[in-house]
């Protein structure tokens, strides 16, 4: 079924076109979803929680744990490494260019894939199901 010129116009948008060309400039959802966020800001939160338990720890529990803090020293830890996460993700962001890189399929797994299924055709196992 070919589309008329109306159609088109009735699809096309300004304000989506604007707001596309804003998410590729600021890259402010690509950022959000970049899993060292994610990493980052649990291992920070967890961090906090942990290093404030671990401050008002009492005796008896610092007892327990053979004299060790260990609550505030997992905290302290934990809220290091979060921290660094984000410290990463800030200082490197995810590009457009890197998102397109990590899609592209290598050829020579491509080819590998290939050479496994024929094997498997070879051997009378059934052939996988397209993905």
């Amino acid at each position: 079924m070919a589309t008329t010129e109306r159609e088109v116009d009735w699809v096309h948008d300004d304000l989506i076109d604007d707001c596309e060309a804003a998410e590729v400039d600021h890259g402010a959802a690509r950022n959000l979803f970049d899993l060292r966020t994610i990493i980052g800001g649990l291992f920070t939160l967890y961090g906090l929680i942990l290093t404030v338990y671990g401050i008002i720890d009492s005796q008896a529990q610092v007892a327990k744990a053979a004299g060790v803090r260990i609550n505030l020293w997992t905290g302290l830890g934990m809220l290091a490494l979060g921290l660094v996460f984000l410290t990463w993700m800030k200082l490197r962001p995810l590009t457009t260019e890197e998102l397109v890189e990590a899609q592209q399929e290598d050829p020579e797994e491509e080819e590998m894939a290939e050479s496994l299924r024929f094997k498997r055709e070879e051997a009378g196992a059934e052939p996988a199901r397209p993905e």
